[in-house]
């Protein structure tokens, strides 16, 4: 058996074998009453403090756009300098630590200090938090000086590092880099304490990653206040005034040869209540809670738990569970005609619109819309409500903890550092085979576009292709999506990303991602309920659908053909140039390099370019071990010389005898140079000391080169075989002429001799033959 086979992940065997074990349904019993909520058990690298039950209700909300006579502080051309050198010179109004154990003032020992970045070590059975090279929950407590305005961020999905007061109601804030990352700061959620009402607080957010944003369009920061949630019942808004967004002074620590900069978002906000507790956001929060909270109020209802089920795909690095949901109907009818729907959340964990979005589709699906109903009927869903939770509870904004994009990790997922991509891959494989696929959607958001709209695959650049027919129904159906912002394109930057990998390794026409704005459309926000709603929209699109290709079961034959409209309609529509404003962060920047993974994880987590970089590692090992032992050696053997005042005078005297080289290096044999590394250091052969001088070293030399000059005369003997022929009784001696190259896959030249034939006559039975490994074919 071939051992690539054994070896491969995308396996037939393989898929179905995962498929048929995550789908095994065991027979219902109802006698016996099943559990089918689940306790929630959020897993972080660190203590979280609890939120507070946001979004119980969903309302109307005021947009609230603030005035206010305050002078804006001038945004004046500042010295270049990095983030460690700004808490140099401030670090007296250092006022907020997320932890108060990190010392900001101390440097890496590899010289590689990235000020806002943790560290996450997977080689133990529980992961342990670095700083700066030393454990994070080992180093003394070092507070902060106080303050009257309070911040904190360490509750699940906050991102704040540190605060400085850089003067009255003015404070400069740094975000935490996702974890084991140089950056992907952008995402953004802390709570503030201890303001009077009416006092307007100035926010400065220092190292944001992004070149451009949505906050110079009009977008403002998400807000939620405890006090106005108690006497209004409002839930979450969008305030703010003074918005700026513009690149900072700071200097990144990476790339260092670069000196690329920063970016800087700067904001106002006038607080309403004394006592309060106000949380600031770049968009509606999200949280792993949330999801197990909505979970289980589906499963707690009767009338809805009858069409969901639900369960573990994979444990996550962190220890959170990644979960599958299967929606369908129960009845048997026509269950094996059922055609096949994906839908996939949160690889990304700091775009929390996607999980507002699945939200409405799974609330939809499993709700009693006659429209759902024959969704069910006709069609099996597979959910992946998150499959970032660990970035999602640790306030990530693009990463896992492993430190890498999800959405860049699905041509070759990693077992054991991408196990939700790799389980979900195996099972969305696994599913194909079982019926046909007809819709896969993939949900995220965008921070530089406004409006919703897909990223999709294609053929061919004509507008008249089928892959764009469900998003043009799609943008039929939903005003808040906008079909001329999406993009059919296959980019050589995105081939690992789901969408392509899906679409090019099942080959599935509507493979989509589907991007919602952290704005909104014509200068105006979105808010929860518009989100919740383009996931209604999504699953109305896909009953029209469903309806077209099923006329067949249906006898509706009367019915026009809506996928035949739609490409008439895209044939009318002018030629686009599918140009898109995608992400201006590139992998390579923002990772780690190899040998700060490598002393991260567990060998088996390696891929092929880590395990490369460990061999370079030690083979510059080996050559300076070789060279410690090669110079033991000599001084070894030097030493055991009887007179060291003879050894000086054959140093500055040649050698008389010219059978010995002219070189004076030739005391050291040269097969000694060559050994390899030794774990123990030998020791020197002794004999006696009357004859172990210059001229004894000089014959063990000899001795060393007369075996290998006789292993070269072996090597040089041309080899005979001897081959019965079939069609002649004579018997044939080839003679096979081996070169000096070590290759015995080549034959340099053949000699024929044949008892009782002339050499004249032999050139006219001349043989055509081949040498293939140790067998002659001919």
């Amino acid at each position: 058996m071939n051992s690539k086979n054994i070896n491969n992940d995308s396996s037939s065997e393989d898929d179905a074998k995962v498929y048929e074990t995550l789908t095994k349904l065991y027979p219902a019993n109802e006698l016996m009453p099943r559990k089918l909520t689940i306790d929630i058990d959020v897993k972080s690298l660190y203590p979280l403090k609890p939120l507070p039950q946001f979004n119980q209700f969903y309302s109307t909300f005021n947009e609230e756009i603030q005035t206010s006579s305050l002078n804006q502080v001038e945004i004046t051309q500042q010295e270049e300098r990095t983030l460690l050198e700004y808490f140099e010179q401030n670090k007296q109004n250092l006022i907020y630590k997320r932890f108060d154990q990190i010392d900001l003032s101390k440097r890496s020992p590899n010289d590689r200090t990235y000020f806002s970045t943790l560290f996450v070590n997977f080689k133990k059975q529980y992961p342990r938090v670095y700083f700066r090279g030393d454990p994070l929950f080992d180093q003394k407590l070092i507070p902060c000086q106080t303050d009257q305005l309070k911040f904190d961020s360490n509750f699940e999905s906050g991102n704040l590092f540190c605060a400085f007061k850089r003067a009255n109601d003015v404070y400069d804030l740094i975000l935490q880099n996702d974890i084991n990352t140089r950056g992907n700061t952008q995402w953004f959620f802390f709570s503030v304490t201890g303001v009077k009402a009416g006092q307007t607080i100035q926010f400065n957010l220092l190292n944001h990653l992004k070149s451009s944003s949505l906050f110079n369009e009009g977008l403002q920061p998400a807000i939620y206040s405890i006090k106005e949630n108690e006497i209004n019942k409002q839930e979450w808004f969008r305030g703010g005034f003074n918005i700026n967004y513009f690149k900072s002074p700071f200097l990144k620590e990476y790339p260092q040869t670069i000196r690329a900069k920063y970016y800087q978002l700067q904001f106002s906000y006038t607080f309403k209540h004394n006592n309060d507790k106000v949380y600031f956001a770049h968009s509606y929060p999200y949280t792993y809670t949330n999801l197990l909270e909505f979970l289980n109020s589906i499963l707690d209802n009767p009338e809805k738990n009858q069409y969901m089920s639900r369960k573990s795909l994979c444990t996550t690095l962190g220890g959170n569970t990644c979960e599958v949901l299967t929606i369908t109907s129960n009845s048997m009818q026509r269950r094996a005609y059922r055609k096949g729907v994906v839908f996939m959340a949160r690889q990304h964990p700091g775009e929390p619109q996607g999980s507002y979005v699945m939200q409405g589709i799974i609330e939809y699906l499993t709700s009693n819309n006659p429209q759902a109903e024959y969704l069910r009927q006709n069609c099996i869903f597979k959910i992946f409500p998150m499959m970032n939770s660990d970035g999602v509870v640790n306030g990530n904004y693009r990463c896992g903890l492993e430190g890498s994009d999800f959405n860049r990790r699905w041509k070759k997922p990693n077992k054991y550092l991408h196990p939700t991509v790799y389980y979900t891959k195996k099972y969305i494989k696994g599913f194909s085979k079982e019926r046909q696929i007809i819709l896969v959607i993939d949900l995220h958001g965008h921070s530089r576009k406004e409006s919703s709209f897909v990223y999709g695959c294609a053929y061919s650049s004509q507008v008249k292709t089928i892959e764009r027919v469900f998003a043009l129904l799609m943008a039929k159906m939903n005003p808040l999506m906008d079909y001329p912002s999406c993009t059919f394109k296959v980019e050589s930057s995105k081939d690992k990303t789901a969408r392509i990998q899906i679409w090019r390794e099942l080959k599935i026409n509507w493979v989509y991602t589907y991007e919602c704005s952290f704005y909104g459309q014509k200068k105006k926000h979105f808010q929860i309920k518009d989100y919740i709603n383009c996931g209604v929209s999504i699953c109305d699109s896909l009953s029209q659908i469903v309806k077209d290709t099923s006329k067949e079961f249906t006898n509706q034959t009367n019915i026009p053909d809506i996928q035949q409209q739609i490409l008439e309609e895209l044939g009318k529509m002018p030629q686009t140039d599918d140009q898109d404003q995608g992400s201006d962060t590139s992998q390579s920047e923002a990772e780690l390099s190899d040998d700060e993974i490598v002393q991260l994880f567990q060998p088996k987590t390696y891929s092929l370019k880590q395990k490369n970089f460990l061999k370079q590692l030690d083979s510059k090992k080996k050559q300076i071990i070789t060279k410690q032992t090669l110079v033991n050696q000599k001084n070894s053997i030097l030493q055991e010389s009887p007179s060291k005042n003879y050894q000086q005078q054959q140093d500055n005297k040649l050698p008389s005898s010219s059978l010995k080289p002219k070189n004076i290096n030739y005391r050291i044999p040269v097969k000694l140079r060559q050994i390899e590394p030794i774990r123990e250091q030998q020791q020197p052969i002794m004999v006696d000391k009357c004859c172990q001088t210059d001229d004894w070293m000089y014959r063990q030399w000899l001795i060393q080169i007369g075996k290998q000059k006789k292993k070269e005369e072996q090597l040089s003997q041309t080899p005979t075989r001897y081959i019965q022929k079939s069609s002649s009784q004579s018997a044939t001696r080839f003679i096979v002429k081996n070169t000096s190259k070590p290759d015995r896959g080549r034959i340099d030249s053949i000699s024929f001799v044949n008892s009782g034939i002339q050499k004249n006559s032999f050139s006219q039975q001349r043989q055509i033959m081949r040498y293939s490994g140790s067998n002659f074919m001919y």
